[in-house]
């Protein structure tokens, strides 16, 4: 009996442990290379809730070459459905084939927040405002003259293309809107 936990904690020694180090290492090299605090983070993270309450809409429309449309800038005033994280919207009768699409968060209305969402050369000038999480955005035209409003598409990376969405930004946000369903494993 002894010989087989002498055995056993050997290979958690051998196995776990160096495991456990070298994820504990690359935490705090990814952490230096980033070269941001947790103090830092905090202040990021609180950051973002005044950037998406204070749109910078001159700036981004300069940024992206065209106006926003007005549903759009008027989305950005309805700030509980903008702090909302992690749901599901789904067009009304629609099967799996048409959604339900994810949203994860919403996207700021800064130069900054738009330089880091998706390249949208290849389809057209745009303005991104939601992020699926996983580096997918939904994002909008802007057209030299501000229209009421715009149909939405999603700009995809993997695989890379861009789908209509819905017809209007209007008729995008009155679908039903649900918490993002958690699937558990069988």
């Amino acid at each position: 009996m002894r010989d087989t936990l002498t055995t056993i904690g050997a290979i958690i020694v051998i196995v776990v442990v160096p495991a456990v180090l070298v994820l504990w290492l690359r935490d705090k090299i990814l952490g230096r290379v980033r070269g941001e605090s947790p103090e830092q983070r905090d202040l990021r993270l609180k950051a973002w809730p005044q950037r998406m309450l204070h749109p910078e809409i001159e700036s981004v429309e300069g940024s992206c070459g065209g106006k926003i449309p007005a549903r759009l800038i008027a989305l950005y005033s309805d700030h509980e459905l903008l702090l909302r994280h992690d749901f599901e919207i789904c067009p009304p009768g629609e099967g799996p084939k048409n959604g339900p699409w994810w949203l994860s968060s919403f996207v700021p209305l800064t130069v900054e927040d738009q330089d880091s969402t998706a390249d949208l050369t290849e389809f057209g000038k745009g303005c991104c405002f939601a992020g699926d999480g996983m580096g997918n955005f939904y994002w909008v035209p802007v057209e030299p003259d501000r229209k009421s409003d715009a149909p939405v598409y999603f700009a995809c990376h993997d695989p890379w293309g861009n789908e209509r969405v819905a017809d209007s930004l209007d008729e995008f946000l009155s679908w039903p809107r649900t918490a993002k369903a958690h699937r558990s494993s069988k």
